[in-house]
């Protein structure tokens, strides 16, 4: 008893007794040496208390795990208790002597804590578990509509500069006393339990903590997405909490994942000369993998004006001034002044000019209708109308409705 109760009392003298001295640097090499000292003490301590703890079951007949041959007679003497103990054992099959399909089966049944749960058991469960066949599959299920191939560029670019941080050469740091002693202590317990936090602190910063073979997976990708280490590039409707001047509106921006709250956090880039802006509580319905590559600040290729007819959904860019990202807007393409919208008369498609109606803005609105030119369109308008730029034709119908989720109950002017 007198063991135990110094082995756990030392840690505690230890930290009154060295955490002063260690703000005055004279008093450095005595920490140390005390620290040393201490250290040795409760060492000797805790295998002199593990060996008698080691002789008392000895002596008193302790046994942790009864061994195969000695169970054997007993179960013999009664056909009962061998049938009663043998059938759970039968029943019972190792996971790793299933066949190869019926495993791949059941890991693929896991959720994600399970699947990282499961590759702590054992170094063979470790390199299934981490395969990126089963985390694509959850990465799918979770991310797939947010994350996009800019989202994965952004990830790879990060993971190079993490490796490119590492190759750097670090300035050599002048180890203390007590981690040089660790170096050559017999008692790895010293040094993996004591002597941790000196040694951190005598050692440069340390590395990420998914070395570069580890993190280059889908798993780790996974992992700091759903932490909340990753900010990725998607784009967010009707941005800053349904701000009238954004609604049917989708514009670019980096998202964080908020596990507490199951919603993120929305940053906006610069609009001209307004800062950055961050919004929170961004719920999933209002987000979405950029549908293109085309950058914000870019004119995107129209490759669909030939095909526009009156009645077809569509997104275009739209900006209040060059200094600003594009944002994609949704609208709807209308018939000519001069058509009467029978759909066996309409001759809108032949005509050059397309127009483009918007109409969640009253008529009459300088904002509900504009047209382009199929043949030459590029970006079009003025400082007071803003800055119509590429176009795309929405197909899906899964785009549509969730453009028309966000339709505003009062019509806008």
């Amino acid at each position: 008893m007198l063991h135990l109760l110094l082995i756990s009392t030392l840690p505690a003298f230890t930290l009154m007794l060295v955490a002063p001295a260690a703000t005055h640097k004279p008093c450095k090499l005595v920490r140390e040496l005390g620290l040393v000292a201490l250290l040795l003490v409760r060492e000797l301590l805790h295998h002199s208390a593990s060996a008698a703890w080691g002789g008392s079951k000895k002596e008193h007949g302790v046994r942790i795990m009864p061994s195969k041959a000695k169970a054997e007679p007993a179960l013999a003497a009664g056909e009962e208790e061998e049938e009663e103990e043998t059938e759970p054992n039968a029943a019972a099959l190792p996971l790793l002597d299933l066949p190869e399909l019926a495993l791949e089966r059941v890991l693929e049944e896991l959720e994600p804590v399970s699947l990282a749960a499961m590759a702590c058991v054992c170094v063979a469960l470790r390199d299934r578990c981490s395969t990126d066949s089963l985390w694509e599959r959850h990465v799918n299920r979770k991310w797939g509509r947010v994350l996009g191939a800019a989202a994965r560029k952004e990830w790879e670019a990060e993971l190079t500069a993490r490796r490119s941080a590492d190759a750097l050469p670090r300035p050599a740091r002048r180890r203390s006393l007590a981690y040089s002693l660790a170096c050559a202590w017999p008692f790895s317990w010293i040094s993996c339990r004591w002597l941790k936090g000196d040694a951190v602190a005598a050692e440069p910063a340390a590395a990420p903590s998914l070395p570069s073979l580890v993190a280059d997976t889908v798993a780790a990708w996974y992992r700091a997405v759903e932490c909340g280490e990753f900010w990725f590039p998607a784009q967010v409707y009707n941005r800053e909490d349904g701000h009238v001047g954004f609604v049917l509106s989708c514009y670019d921006a980096h998202l964080r994942y908020d596990r507490r709250t199951d919603t993120f956090t929305a940053r906006y880039p610069p609009h001209g000369r307004k800062p950055a802006k961050e919004e929170n509580g961004v719920q999933w319905s209002r987000i979405r993998a950029p549908p293109v590559s085309t950058p914000a600040h870019d004119l995107h290729a129209s490759s669909c004006l030939d095909d526009l007819r009156p009645g077809d959904h569509f997104e275009i860019q739209w900006r209040k001034n060059k200094d600003f990202p594009y944002g994609w807007w949704y609208g709807v393409v209308g018939h000519q002044e001069t058509c009467n919208a029978n759909e066996h008369l309409c001759r809108c498609h032949e005509d050059d000019m397309v127009v483009l109606e918007f109409k969640h803005y009253a008529p009459g609105s300088r904002w509900r209708q504009t047209t382009v030119s199929r043949k030459d369109h590029r970006e079009k308008g003025d400082e007071t109308d803003g800055f119509y730029g590429g176009i795309r034709k929405l197909q899906a119908s899964d785009e549509i409705s969730t453009w028309r989720k966000f339709w505003p109950v009062d019509v806008l002017n």
